[in-house]
């Protein structure tokens, strides 16, 4: 029924697209089984008309200066290999290490590192060693067996991005040792993996991260000097071979987003940098109109991705600066659109970088960086703001990369370098309302020990639908869910995503609501999951609003999940990032009474426990306590065991405990609320009780929730009610949705509100709470005059 409903949605031109492809690949299965896919001899006949009719052909080929232009920091490969060794000695170091050990044939990905071995079995999974099948590229099982393993493991293999370290080493240092080591790799992986045979041929993604990681490794081979003549007539066949593939498997409909991004890429690189293959221009041609072509429907205004996934965000950003700036540095320059939505993209990547350099691991990832020459931590993006910063002379860039770092010294070349040293560095904003995306973040500074808070009201991602028709995505059900650090310190974490084709709990759960910061009713998902990445009936969310003052740093947003899951009620979130080191979170549940609510808290690895019944206490220091409309059941989940014993997935592969915290709470009204506080115990408090907090009394809640925050030197009164129309607690008099009154020894320092017309607030007034404390009020403590 699915794949009608598919069939149904899709517009002519789609199912006629697919179906001459269809009979193309019926043709290709034929001639794969007849073995006649990849002849001997034929990179000759690949040449354009004056190199095959040459009869010193392969000599002339050898000999020829290369007309396209690799990037600026291998055009002048002894400046850029000075740099490396005068300014770069960590790195080089490190890239000598991971060298050594490829030609030991020792890899790391996924956070592990595997030995292969002797030889390695390019069709094998590094896991589970199971040997994929060797059969036509588009017969092999992907995500429909158990028996082989994750095809992101082998898959992650034969992308070769390790070839480039061996060829830093090559260029750097002169080794012959890790010369011979390339070399036998790319001419084992050729005889044991023909064209479109396996898995490494299975999704076109691959050939082209791999034709990428090949054009790395040719040109850092080629300026350390001649490359043997036999391996270097073998490879130009390899790099004939992936670009006719590319030319004919683009996954223009099966994967129209960063896969199609990565293919046009490379088959744009192969076509510009080999003219003298007779298909080249077509393939350059053909690989810039999809990149030109498809550029609205990957990128949001504000710069983010519609992918929704901060991993993938950098994959489709990384394929088009590398195109744009190889088709610049070769007189084609691609349109000043594409260099507008990469400025925009850069923005975006700056604007999520959290205190300590990586941005959240929001949404689906794997270990595959279109820009990696050096090894990072995974999800430090950094680099791209160095590359950002020289080629949109952006001093904001520069103060959030913090350095030219390496992977820029490649693209960038030495004069890169020095216009990153000349470029001012200015900090940008410090909250931003990123609206098509969906992401607010707000942050006390740039400092490595600042405030960050990363609210998520945006689509799951594009391609989804509201109906039930399936599509698959990388986006999660994650809508309205934050990510905060206090001090710098992560607190509140994104579950990240562990694997794609494994055990079917672990390999659904971080995908879906109950695994990220939000609110779960009645056990459903805000979209319905289908299988895998597959989902159907998403939610619309809605951005309801957001600081226009950068200085206070709040956002409110809404979705309809629930009410499309039938359940009738609509989630609403708002939250505040308050200087003075604390979180407000503020959960408001609007519709059909006699459900049930869950609110998860996603804490990062460490220890957390109950305090009192109304708050819990992360590595002794950070405090999250809350009040409700209604009676809240809290429990903390720790124990490992399946997936929703408390884990995160840091990487691809990798898993670490970290602790959960639930709060239960029944629909019993048409409108319950929850509000907590997330607050940092080291800014100043004094000893003695941290929370005190009367729990609410269900019975007749109007859902009015306050609460007093207690620092050093000042006072917090915070109220926050249903909005239009008048609450008055304490000494506070306003009809906004949530409203704060400070006040120092001086009395009121500072009164702000969200939503509403007004806040008034009596300067007489003191807190009836000990120093350094939370308290929060329950709604009995609260009235409407």
């Amino acid at each position: 029924m699915s794949r009608l409903a598919k069939l149904r949605a899709m517009p002519p031109r789609e199912i006629l697209t697919r179906g001459a492809y269809e009979a193309f690949i019926a043709c290709e299965r034929e001639m794969h089984r007849r073995n006649r896919l990849a002849r001997p001899g034929r990179l000759r006949g690949a040449l354009a008309s004056d190199f095959a009719a040459d009869a010193a052909w392969q000599g002339t080929l050898l000999r020829r200066e290369r007309a396209g232009l690799f990037f600026a920091g291998l055009s002048d490969a002894k400046a850029t290999r000075a740099r490396l060794l005068a300014e770069y000695p960590d790195e080089v170091q490190k890239a000598r290490r991971i060298a050594d050990a490829v030609s030991r044939h020792e890899i790391e990905f996924f956070g592990r590192r595997f030995s292969f071995g002797e030889r390695i079995d390019w069709h094998a999974d590094p896991v589970s060693q199971a040997g994929w099948p060797r059969a036509y590229h588009r017969d092999v099982p992907l995500g429909r067996s158990t028996v082989y393993g994750d095809a992101k493991y082998v898959w992650e293999v034969n992308r070769h991005q390790f070839l480039m370290d061996l060829a830093k080493i090559v260029l750097l240092d002169g080794s012959e040792r890790h010369r011979q080591a390339l070399q036998g790799l790319v001419l084992d992986w050729q005889r044991e993996v023909p064209y479109g045979t396996g898995a490494a041929w299975a999704c076109a993604l691959e050939p082209a991260f791999r034709a990428w990681s090949w054009l790395w490794a040719y040109h850092m081979l080629r300026s350390a000097g001649p490359i043997e003549p036999a391996f270097h007539l073998a490879w130009l066949a390899g790099f004939y071979d992936h670009g006719r593939f590319l030319h004919r498997h683009l996954e223009r409909y099966t994967s129209p987003y960063n896969h199609l991004v990565g293919e046009a890429s490379a088959l744009f690189a192969i076509g510009l940098l080999f003219p003298e293959f007779r298909e080249a221009s077509a393939w350059a041609a053909r690989g810039r109109r999809v990149l030109e072509s498809t550029l609205a429907t990957q990128f949001h205004p504000d710069g983010g991705t519609v992918e929704q996934s901060t991993f993938y965000h950098h994959a489709t950003l990384g394929f088009y600066v590398l195109s744009a700036l190889l088709a610049r540095r070769n007189g084609a320059d691609m349109s000043p659109a594409v260099w507008a939505a990469v400025e925009r993209g850069f923005e975006f990547s700056a604007s999520l970088v959290q205190p300590g350099g990586r941005v959240p691991p929001i949404g689906g990832a794997d270990d595959g960086k279109p820009i990696r020459l050096e090894h990072l931590p995974f999800f430090d993006f950094r680099p791209y703001q160095a590359i950002g910063a020289v080629l949109f002379s952006r001093g904001d860039f520069k103060h959030v990369a913090g350095r030219f770092w390496e992977d820029a010294l490649w693209l960038l070349g030495a004069d890169g370098a020095d216009s990153f040293t000349r470029l001012d560095s200015a900090p940008p904003p410090v909250a931003v309302a990123l609206r098509h995306s969906g992401y607010y973040v707000a942050r006390s500074g740039w400092s490595n020990d600042a405030d960050y808070v990363c609210f998520d009201c945006g689509p799951q991602a594009a391609g989804l639908r509201r109906d039930a028709v399936p599509s698959a995505a990388h986006g999660h059900a994650d809508c309205l869910s934050v990510i905060a650090s206090l001090g710098g310190q992560p607190v509140l974490v994104d579950p990240g995503f562990y694997c794609y084709n494994g055990e079917p709990e672990w390999e659904v759960h971080f995908r879906k609501t109950r695994a990220h910061n939000t609110v779960q009713v009645d056990g459903r998902d805000q979209a319905r999951h289908v299988h895998k990445m597959a989902w159907t009936h998403t939610y619309t969310p809605c951005f309801e609003g957001a600081s226009a003052d950068a200085g206070i740093g709040w956002a409110r947003g809404s979705h309809d999940g629930y009410a499309a899951a039938g359940q009738g009620v609509i989630h609403r979130r708002t939250v505040w990032l308050r200087a003075g080191g604390y979180v407000v979170i503020y959960d408001e549940i609007v519709g059909r009474p006699g459900q049930v609510a869950r609110a998860n808290f996603q804490f990062a690895p460490g220890s957390l426990g109950l305090a009192t019944p109304y708050s819990a206490l992360f590595e002794g220091r950070f405090e999250l306590a809350w009040t409700s409309s209604v009676p809240v059941s809290a429990t903390i989940v720790d124990e490992g065991g399946g997936p929703s014993g408390g884990w995160i997935a840091p990487s691809l592969g990798v898993r670490e405990r970290a602790p959960r915290l639930l709060l239960e709470f029944p629909v019993a009204y048409p409108r319950v609320a929850v509000l907590a506080i997330l607050a940092d115990r080291e800014r100043g408090a004094s000893g003695g009780p941290r929370i005190l907090c009367k729990p609410a009394d269900g019975a007749g809640a109007e859902g009015l929730l306050g609460a007093t925050i207690v620092g050093a030197g000042w006072e917090d009164s915070l109220i926050a009610a249903p909005g239009n129309r008048a609450i008055r607690w304490q000494t506070i008099d306003t009809d906004a949705w949530v409203a704060v009154v400070r006040r120092g020894p001086r009395g009121v320092e500072d009164a702000r509100r969200i939503g509403g017309t007004y806040l008034h607030a009596d300067d007489t007034a003191t807190s009836r709470e000990p120093e350094g404390g939370l308290a929060l009020a329950g709604p009995e403590e609260l009235r409407s005059p």
